[in-house]
């Protein structure tokens, strides 16, 4: 289970809300202010409890393969600031995987969540998922997550892995919200067992960077 869960956890690190389905990808024009702006709304160690490791990675990409049927405009957006960060907890087989961009301005936040954030979402991050290798299926839904900062969204994979000759069912969950200028996404995944469990840690989560931003 450890094998196929880590080849998935791999596969998905770049489907962060401003990577999903992105063909020709956003403007970036990092500036300075802005990048630090973005570092700085990373999660920190020190907002997990013990067990857990990680932190700042490298920024991927932000040019994604495009969905069939889906590929929401992003051109005409600019991101001005760009960090990633992973964080991983041995002991319960959990990995998430953190992206924030910082965009020119509110507008184009809100911009990029009404194209984004639609019905067309679900089968476009399933359709990615089951790219990946070992994937033998994945089934995405939109679950409930309470209103968080400016405009939030999440999603559940439940998606079905192999390992050598078993198979694992694991969860792996896609949580998006914003404050200002700032879009935030988190990709968790899970053994399935920490199905009543998750919704809870991700949104305690989101409350640490928004209370860090200074949003009620």
């Amino acid at each position: 289970m450890v094998a196929a869960k880590s080849l998935l956890a791999a596969a998905l690190v770049a489907l962060g809300l401003s990577a999903v389905a992105r063909a020709d990808g956003p403007r970036v024009r990092i500036r300075s202010a802005d990048q630090a702006r973005a570092v700085a709304a990373l999660l920190e160690r020190s907002d997990f409890g013990s067990g857990w490791q990680g932190g700042e990675t490298n920024a991927s990409s932000l040019g994604a393969p495009s969905c069939p049927g889906f590929d929401p405009e992003q051109s005409d957006l600019v991101v001005t600031g760009h960090a990633d960060a992973r964080f991983t907890f041995a002991a319960g087989d959990v990995v998430l995987d953190q992206d924030v961009e910082v965009l020119s301005s509110v507008a184009a936040v809100r911009k990029d969540f009404a194209r984004t954030i639609s019905g067309k979402l679900p089968p476009c991050l399933a359709y990615q998922i089951e790219r990946a290798p070992n994937v033998v299926s994945a089934t995405v839904t939109k679950m409930p997550f309470p209103p968080t900062g400016s405009v939030s969204a999440a999603y559940r994979a439940t998606v079905v892995a192999r390992s050598l000759h078993l198979k694992a069912t694991l969860l792996t969950d896609f949580v998006f919200f914003a404050t200002g200028r700032i879009e935030y996404s988190f990709n968790v995944t899970a053994p399935v067992q920490a199905r009543n469990q998750l919704a809870r840690f991700e949104y305690a989560l989101a409350q640490i960077l928004l209370k860090r931003a200074g949003t009620p």
